[in-house]
């Protein structure tokens, strides 16, 4: 997967070539609704002093970005029901975890830890069989701009020349003329 930066503000089909984000290809392409939601990974440690305050500080320091991504209709259905079998596997890991803490004083031992290992299991499951590499994934939301990475590198390729074209690349004089 590549990393891309694109303005947050151009994430429609005026500023954006069609071309689908996960496949690569030029043909059947349609632009869809995305949503992006980006905070520092750094709050998930504050978990350790307090969840309230570790979901608050998130909550605070979340900023997000909407627009319209090329797909082909097939990447995008995969694209969508994978990040929405990831969040039901939550679901489903709270009620295995549940289930094992209700069976501490009554079960066996071996199915409490079953019940205990499937639900830590089942979200990592769920994230490799339904949600990896299946479509663009945000890595930072800063300053007006998204990096997400794309599963496919032509696409990439292409969005890039397509918002850079026609500017000047910068040169290493250049580079050595504004550092000094």
């Amino acid at each position: 997967m590549r990393e891309i930066v694109l303005p947050a503000d151009e994430l429609n089909e005026f500023d954006l070539p069609r071309v689908c984000v996960v496949t690569g290809q030029t043909e059947n392409v349609e632009f869809k609704p995305v949503k992006f939601a980006w905070y520092p990974r750094w709050t998930v440690a504050l978990v350790i002093v307090n969840v309230l305050i570790a979901a608050i500080v998130a909550s605070i320091l979340t900023k997000r970005v909407k627009g319209h991504l090329p797909f082909t209709e097939e990447a995008y259905k995969r694209w969508w029901m994978g990040r929405v079998f990831f969040g039901l596997s939550f679901l489903v890991a709270i009620a295995l975890f549940i289930g094992g803490c209700v069976m501490i004083d009554s079960g066996p031992g071996a199915a409490v830890a079953l019940l205990i290992g499937l639900a830590l299991a089942t979200p990592i499951a769920a994230f490799l069989l339904f949600a990896r590499n299946k479509g663009p994934v945000v890595q930072r939301i800063a300053e007006g701009r998204i990096t997400l990475k794309l599963p496919s590198e032509e696409a990439a390729l292409q969005i890039e020349q397509h918002l850079f074209a026609g500017q000047k690349k910068p040169s290493a004089l250049d580079a050595v003329a504004r550092s000094a």
